[in-house]
């Protein structure tokens, strides 16, 4: 637009430089033919986005910890459960903060426990108990409590339905210490670490839950039953991925954070008005796929010209400017198409002079060099004013000789000084506790064809993109 913009004002110029004195805005006329038979661009191949994801995990983590006690005792602590007539015990048991990795889907939680047991025999007959107790402990009476390691594992299954499944299980109940208790030739002490092993699997039911909650997120959800999206992108138009697959790689985590990325398969397309865009197609089922690569996408655009007519008088209508000591005022912008394939641009200015000049012409796109030309471009002048009138023919010349070494846009040139512009939408904040950091590698135009209502763009877009998180704690119970 910029470089259409610096053409226009170029024939302004050279019109109030040859003119002088008032006129009145005037009125362009309207084309009538018969239309053709439709036109489009070949259909594009298959795209392919990869996004590398990082979340940092230790407020999850927080809640998980926060949420499992600390802290184990049989029903009756500090006074003793009895199982049987024969046999009764007490313990205690005290866990360490969580030690939580993922490697390659396969999760561990590991934690060491204190604990401290004590139990008593006695002879029943029918029964009854007919002697007294005979005790024995760990860990009471001044001596240390006793450690051991303990680790729960966990199988992370992605399902077809974009939820997590886990499998949650204890792996190692392995004693440090020395803890043998014997009673009337009888080791108890298997007897209260079953006990303790059964407390202790209520971790595997706790985190089978949290990961269930997570997938119950209400953000989750609405986005599983979003299907195939329509997004804004800012003010410049919508786009719909159009996904026929998608994939995500294996889970792991480093320190406190957890790398996974998801891959999408599809046919992106753009347009500057959403509901061209909607097909109520449901998400294709997610598929366990590690993804290399990032961004690979061929992207088919169709803009209406009343949509580049709306972000143009946004930002030029009644701007004014100076040249030659004249000010003069853009009234109008206006881009529209032929059924020929040609674009016509009319510019309506007011101030020292009043009128219209329309520019038309065929784009013709050089795919190799990336250059954008229109080499049969066309002047033309709508004026009242006598005086301009009168010089007509020969500033249509003077405006011709002008362009012809204007009516060549060199595209990377373009996209180099706009980069900066272009790579902002790939570095944003996307929610609270999201955001994507990128970068482009090229930009390529593929085709351009000008409808009479529309103009369909074709481009292939290399780049990277990236998604990192810092979820809130209570991210389970987000609404």
């Amino acid at each position: 637009m910029t470089s259409i913009t610096r053409v226009l004002g170029l024939g302004i110029a050279l019109i109030f430089f040859l003119s002088c004195g008032s006129s009145k805005k005037s009125t362009t006329v309207t084309s009538t033919l018969t239309p053709p038979p439709a036109r489009s661009l070949p259909a594009l191949p298959q795209s392919y986005i990869n996004i590398p994801v990082k979340i940092y995990m230790k407020p999850l983590l927080s809640v998980m910890e926060s949420s499992t006690a600390k802290e184990f005792t049989n029903d009756k602590w500090p006074n003793y459960t009895q199982s049987s007539c024969d046999f009764r015990y007490k313990y205690r048991f005290i866990r360490s903060p969580f030690v939580f990795n993922v490697v390659n889907n396969k999760v561990t939680i590991a934690f060491r426990g204190d604990y401290q047991i004590a139990g008593s025999r006695a002879l029943c007959a029918f029964d009854k108990q007919v002697s007294p107790w005979v005790n024995g402990s760990c860990g009471f009476n001044g001596e240390p409590l006793r450690r051991v390691d303990i680790a729960i594992g966990s199988q992370l299954t992605l399902m077809p339905n974009h939820s997590v499944n886990t499998v949650t299980h204890l792996e190692k109940l392995q004693p440090l210490d020395k803890c043998e208790v014997t009673i009337m030739n009888n080791d108890m002490t298997k007897d209260v670490l079953d006990s303790v092993k059964a407390s202790i699997e209520t971790y595997c039911t706790t985190f089978d839950k949290f990961v269930q909650d997570l997938n119950n997120n209400v953000l989750l959800a609405n986005w599983r039953k979003g299907g195939s999206r329509v997004m804004p992108i800012s003010k410049y138009g919508f786009l719909n991925l159009n996904l026929s697959a998608l994939g995500v790689s294996r889970f792991n985590v480093q320190k406190d954070t957890l790398y996974f990325s998801m891959g999408f398969s599809g046919f992106p397309r753009f347009n500057s008005d959403s509901n061209k865009l909607v097909t109520h197609a449901a998400l294709p089922p997610v598929s366990n796929a590690d993804r290399i690569g990032n961004i690979s996408t061929w992207l088919d655009a169709v803009y209406e010209y009343k949509f580049f007519n709306k972000l143009l008088n946004d930002s030029l209508r009644n701007k004014p400017f100076e040249i030659d000591g004249r000010t003069f005022v853009i009234k109008d912008v206006n881009i529209s198409g032929t059924y020929e394939g040609k674009i016509k641009v009319d510019l309506s200015f007011s101030g020292n002079r009043t009128g219209v000049i329309s520019l038309t012409g065929t784009p013709t796109l050089d795919t190799a060099r990336q250059v954008l030309s229109m080499p049969d471009i066309k002047v033309g002048l709508d004026t009242k004013d006598l005086m301009v009138n009168l010089a007509k023919g020969l500033i249509k010349k003077k405006i011709m000789k002008e362009l012809a070494g204007q009516s060549v846009l060199d595209l990377q040139a373009l996209i180099q000084k706009n980069r900066t512009l272009i790579e902002a939408r790939l570095n944003q904040q996307v929610t609270s506790w999201m955001s994507t950091s990128g970068s482009i590698q090229e930009i390529k135009l593929l085709g351009i064809l000008p409808q009479e209502k529309h103009i369909q763009i074709q481009a292939f877009i290399r780049a990277s993109i990236s998604l990192t998180g810092r979820p809130p704690a209570n991210l389970v119970s987000l609404q």
